[in-house]
């Protein structure tokens, strides 16, 4: 039976701003095991964002519980990074990449932190396989100034496949892309998928969502 990797109830999200307060997230669950793929849709500012970072650990929920593979989420912040590191591989919507590092290096980051190390050498044959899968075969040198909107995002979801991660967090991941090569991201995602990893993804298209095995409604901060 595969493994539960995401157990998250009851989640919420609240923000004070002065006297008033917003709620974000509003009493989210979810249940993920090893090898499903969820996309959640909504509209701009119903919540999937802040609900993305509350299962990736970079943020706490105000209350609600986690568990990450049959383990609770860790309350301080140096163990939620060591987590982020080890178990899970980010694509975010605005693809946080170095600008004045080369394509493979800015794929290598999540090997360099890596227990026990990982050499450079082998960090850079790695991060240059990796966008080899994602189709950049050949640009592993090249700055992120040189190359297109598309390319950049592929350059994220590279980064976040190369430690075949446990779960990987995507925030549209196929928002830059053209329809051909948005189908070629989401064939290389949904194969990490059939070798275990969790996908939790955020889209707006409905494309994309059909390509999961389930797709999860968010309005209002709180699952339809």
């Amino acid at each position: 039976m595969p493994q539960t990797t995401i157990d998250a109830r009851h989640l919420i999200k609240r923000y004070t701003d002065g006297q008033a307060q917003l709620l974000a997230v509003h009493d989210i669950s979810l249940h993920a095991l090893a090898g499903d793929s969820i996309a959640i849709m909504g509209p701009s500012g119903c919540g999937k964002s802040t609900l993305l970072r509350m299962i990736g650990l970079s943020m706490k929920p105000t209350s609600g519980s986690l568990l990450l593979q049959g383990h609770p989420a860790p309350e301080n912040d140096t163990d939620r990074s060591a987590w982020r590191n080890r178990m899970f591989g980010f694509i975010p919507q605005d693809y946080a990449i170095l600008e004045d590092e080369p394509a493979w290096a800015n794929v290598a980051i999540p090997m360099e932190y890596a227990n026990p190390r990982i050499g450079r050498a082998e960090r850079r044959q790695r991060a240059t396989a990796a966008l080899e899968q994602v189709g950049l075969a050949g640009k592993a040198q090249r700055m992120p100034g040189q190359l297109s909107g598309g390319e950049r995002q592929r350059i994220a979801i590279a980064r976040a496949t190369v430690m075949h991660p446990a779960i990987i967090i995507a925030d549209e991941p196929t928002a830059a892309l053209d329809t051909h090569t948005a189908d070629t991201i989401m064939t290389m995602l949904l194969t990490q998928c059939k070798q275990g990893t969790t996908l939790i993804l955020a889209t707006h298209d409905p494309r994309v969502a059909a390509q999961c095995d389930t797709t999860l409604t968010m309005r209002d901060g709180a699952f339809l």
